[in-house]
């Protein structure tokens, strides 16, 4: 059984987890890195993986109805709760989707936060690395 999102009424000052979250698009023809990259964090991995569909859902729009169908098909599949479940048990997912002449990737995942109010959430990192987790140059 997969532990519930944290608690928003926990008090402040405590440890809970928060989601990272990145997405990254890329033109299928020219050069390797992405034109658009946006990242945020949200507190619960529900909240992550809708977020991530909703912004599948609206890439695919534009597609012609065949090509729409075969693309939401993974949007909407079974896998929202088994990311879900994942994320809860401390791991990365992510979900990628071909559309038009576009390459789009999703990651999520789990880091140790610290509530230092309810809007605001502090990431709990060792010292002298960034969010992401890498060491600083």
């Amino acid at each position: 059984m997969c532990d519930p999102d944290p608690d928003p009424t926990r008090p402040e000052g405590s440890a809970l987890h928060a989601y990272w979250c990145e997405r990254s698009t890329y033109p299928l023809l020219r050069g390797s890195a992405p034109d658009t990259f946006v990242r945020y964090s949200v507190s619960t991995a529900t909240e992550a993986v809708r977020l991530f569909q909703a912004e599948a859902r609206a890439l695919v729009e534009d597609l012609s109805p065949d090509a729409r169908r075969e693309a939401r098909e993974p949007i909407d599949g079974g896998g929202r709760v088994r990311a879900i479940a994942a994320l809860h048990r401390g791991r990365t997912c992510g979900f990628s989707l071909g559309h038009g002449d576009r390459w789009t990737e999703w990651t999520v995942r789990p880091y140790l936060a610290f509530a230092v109010a309810a809007r605001h959430l502090l990431p709990v990192l060792p010292p002298g690395c960034c969010v992401c987790g890498a060491p600083r140059r």
